[in-house]
C-alpha cells in the first residue's frame, strides 16, 4: 500500500463503527483486526472503499511474542 495522505491507523477495528465514520469524512484508513470473522465482516461491509483504495484492512493481530506464541480471547 502506498502511503497516503489524511491516513488513519484503526487498530482494533472490530464491526467497524469508527472506520465508517473516517470514510464519510474522506480519510483513508488502514484497519487491523485480529478476528477472522470479524475481518471477513469488514471486509464484505466495506467493499467500495476497499475497491476504491480508501481501505486495507489487515487480519493480523499485534502482540509481544518474543516469549512465545499469544491467545486472542474473542468477545463478538
Amino acid at each position: 500500500m502506498k502511503i497516503k495522505e489524511n491516513l488513519i491507523f484503526d487498530i482494533g477495528l472490530h464491526t467497524g463503527e469508527d472506520t465508517t465514520c473516517y470514510l464519510k469524512n474522506g480519510y483513508n484508513v488502514l484497519a487491523v483486526e485480529a478476528n477472522p470473522v470479524l475481518a471477513d465482516y469488514c471486509k464484505k461491509k466495506f467493499i467500495d472503499a476497499i475497491t476504491n483504495g480508501q481501505l486495507v484492512i489487515l487480519n493480523a493481530g499485534i502482540a509481544d511474542v518474543s516469549g512465545g506464541g499469544t491467545i486472542l480471547y474473542k468477545s463478538f
